[in-house]
């Protein structure tokens, strides 16, 4: 199966016929690592990632960079909501392929299929849910803690609780708001206490609980 196509299920929860024919309406482009995804141009108001990752960032005036979100397969970036860009981008993590939407395209798919309205609600619901507890870790965590909860949700996402690719610290420490030393230095620690555990390729959750226990 073609990787637009599963991707664009995994998005709507459709079937073939129906993805072939969003398929259609979008244009694909490749991208490479640290491109900028969003905004283009525009006639484009959303993009659906079909491999790779991207990272939805805001930039500070004294150049300070926040992770909002983080962007997998199947995720829908962009104007959403129709309420314009803001001040964010989408950039992306590494190598990859996207498909463009105009508005337009959207708009009329929303209107004719009711699965596409329940996707991107439930997309925006879940942003909405993720950035509200990361509001929650910045102003009650300390650095330690918001590491050990992000290093959770990455667990939780992924099978055995095993973080692939490796995580790269300096990325890392932009997500959870800290510095890359301080990162290296709370999962090295967490690595001699046996709580996380090197694998091939990736980082593996050994003890769950330990890292609850330092989050709570």
């Amino acid at each position: 199966m073609r990787q637009d196509i599963e991707a664009i299920r995994r998005a709507f929860g459709c079937g073939d016929p129906l993805a072939q024919t969003i398929a259609r309406l979008g244009r694909p482009s490749r991208h490479a690592g640290g491109a900028v995804r969003w905004p283009l141009d525009d006639r484009i108001e959303t993009s659906l990632l079909i491999s790779g990752s991207a990272r939805e960032i805001a930039f500070g005036r004294d150049g300070a960079m926040l992770v909002l979100l983080s962007l997998e397969i199947g995720d829908l970036y962009g104007d959403l909501a129709g309420s314009g860009n803001g001040d964010t981008q989408v950039e992306a993590v590494g190598p990859g392929e996207a498909t463009h939407f105009g508005g337009d395209a959207v708009i009329r798919l929303v209107e004719s299929y009711s699965c596409i309205g329940v996707a991107i609600t439930r997309q925006l619901s879940q942003r909405l849910t993720t950035l509200r507890g990361r509001m929650i870790e910045a102003a009650m965590l300390s650095a330690t803690g918001r590491i050990a909860a992000e290093l959770l949700r990455r667990a939780k996402m992924s099978d055995n609780n095993v973080i692939r690719p490796l995580p790269v610290f300096s990325d890392f420490a932009v997500t959870v708001q800290s510095t890359r030393e301080t990162v290296s230095r709370t999962i090295s620690q967490l690595e001699k206490r046996g709580v996380l555990q090197r694998v091939d390729g990736g980082l593996q959750v050994v003890a769950p609980h330990r890292l609850e226990e330092m989050v709570y």
